[in-house]
């Protein structure tokens, strides 16, 4: 307590501007770190979010590549005693055609038997 009394607060009192400002840069770094912390949280939660409402609660995937399969696949797993419920998705990535612009992602699904899957 002696070496706070007689050297900190002297130094303190001298250099008022230097300490506020280093006390705020602290506090502000913090709340950055905070935020930035938060942010990051958030984006992911909401990331996760969309891939199980695009995914579904899925616990097995079937794919046949950019060809897909036949009809009587998907019957035979719906038929499978250890599947509860299958539905088909078609995925295709088209090009947009408009300059400047990516691709798009195409998503279609048995809206009738997807319900349930998505909530």
């Amino acid at each position: 307590m002696k070496l706070l009394t007689l050297i900190s607060w002297p130094y303190f009192r001298k250099h008022i501007l230097r300490t506020v400002l280093t006390v705020a840069g602290i506090v502000l770094g913090v709340a950055v770190f905070v935020g930035m912390h938060t942010a990051n949280q958030s984006v992911l939660f909401a990331f996760n979010q969309t891939v199980d409402r695009i995914a579904g609660k899925t616990e097995l995937q079937v794919t046949a590549g950019e060809t897909g399969f036949n009809e009587e696949v998907l019957e035979s797993i719906q038929g499978s005693p250890s599947v509860r419920v299958a539905v088909p998705v078609i995925e295709a990535v088209v090009d947009s055609r408009i300059e400047g612009e990516g691709n798009l992602l195409i998503l279609g699904t048995d809206m009738t038997g997807d319900r349930s899957l998505r909530d």
